[in-house]
C-alpha cells in the first residue's frame, strides 16, 4: 500500500490544500488546522456544520508567514501575527491563540455573514497545553483508504463522493503489488509507518453531519447520514476512517510505501 493523496487545512473547515510532501509533527501534519474562525460575540468556533459556506473559501500559503484566502473574485492577503493573544476552545478543550487582525475579520465577516475574527496557533504554543494539537477537533492526524471511499461512492452512485467531504490528512491507496485491499481495513490497524515516519492508530474517527454537505453545492444530502446508518455504526456512533499520532516524526511523500500492523499484533 501507499500514501495516494495529503492534505492540509490550513484554516479549520475551509478548503484543503493537496500537497506532495508534509512534515508529521508531534501537533499534526505542518500547517494543518492552524488557523480557526470564530464568532466575535461568543469566541465559539465556526465549522460547515452551522456555516456551510466555509467549504468554498479558499486558502492558499503564500510562503511560510504570508496567508492568502479568496471567496468567488474576492482575494486578502495577510500576514500571520502573534502578538494579541485570546482565549480560545475546541469542544471545551483550551488552545493558547491569537488574533489575526481587523482585515482579514472583515473579509469573513462579509462572507459567513455576521461578525467573526480569525485566529491562529503554533505548535510551540500548544507544547504545554491541554493536547498538543492545534485546532483540530481532538486527534493529530486523519488517515483514510481508497478501498472505504471506493465502498462509500459504490454505496451511493447518484452521489458525487470523494475524500474532501471527509477532509483527511492521509489517504492510502493500492500499490501495483496489491491484489486487493478491504473497504475499512484500517479499522484493524494499530500502527502504519514508512521509512521515515511512524503513526500510531489510536480510534475509528467519529462523523459528525459535514460529510453529508456536498462540498460544490453545499446542500445537505441525507443519503449519506442513511449510508453511515447501515454500514458505519460502531459503538452506535457514525465512523469513518481512523485517527491517531505520530510516533516517529519526519517527511510524508505521495508515492511513500506503507507497512501496518495489526491490533494485538507484537
Amino acid at each position: 500500500m501507499i500514501i495516494t493523496q495529503l492534505w492540509i487545512y490550513p484554516i479549520k473547515s475551509c478548503k484543503g490544500i493537496a500537497v506532495s510532501s508534509v512534515d508529521l509533527l508531534t501537533s499534526g501534519l505542518r500547517y494543518d488546522r492552524e488557523m480557526m474562525i470564530v464568532d466575535a460575540q461568543t469566541g465559539k468556533f465556526v465549522t460547515q456544520r452551522s456555516d456551510k459556506i466555509l467549504a468554498h473559501i479558499e486558502v492558499k500559503l503564500l510562503d511560510e508567514k504570508n496567508v492568502q484566502i479568496s471567496f468567488n473574485q474576492d482575494i486578502v492577503v495577510f500576514e500571520k501575527q502573534y502578538l494579541y493573544p485570546v482565549n480560545s476552545t475546541v469542544w471545551k478543550r483550551e488552545v493558547p491563540a491569537f488574533d489575526q487582525g481587523d482585515e482579514v475579520a472583515h473579509f469573513l465577516s462579509k462572507i459567513i455573514g455576521r461578525d467573526v475574527r480569525l485566529l491562529a496557533t503554533r505548535p510551540v504554543d500548544t507544547e504545554n497545553a491541554q493536547k498538543n494539537i492545534l485546532f483540530q477537533d481532538g486527534q493529530a492526524v486523519h488517515l483514510l483508504t481508497e478501498s472505504s471511499l471506493h465502498h462509500i461512492q459504490q454505496a451511493l452512485p447518484d452521489y458525487d463522493i470523494d475524500e474532501q467531504r471527509f477532509r483527511p490528512n492521509i489517504v492510502i491507496g493500492k500499490s501495483e503489488t496489491d491484489e486487493k485491499v478491504a473497504a475499512f481495513c484500517e479499522d484493524n490497524w494499530q500502527e502504519i509507518s514508512t521509512q521515515q515516519v511512524t503513526l500510531e492508530i489510536t480510534k475509528l474517527c467519529e462523523r459528525c453531519t459535514i460529510p453529508s454537505i456536498n462540498p460544490q453545492t453545499l446542500e445537505k444530502e441525507k443519503a449519506v447520514d442513511h449510508y453511515f446508518k447501515q454500514y458505519r455504526i460502531v459503538d452506535r456512533k457514525p465512523v469513518f476512517g481512523v485517527c491517531g499520532y505520530g510516533s516517529q516524526l519526519g517527511k510524508l511523500t505521495v508515492g511513500d510505501k506503507i507497512n501496518y500492523r495489526l491490533k494485538g499484533q507484537n
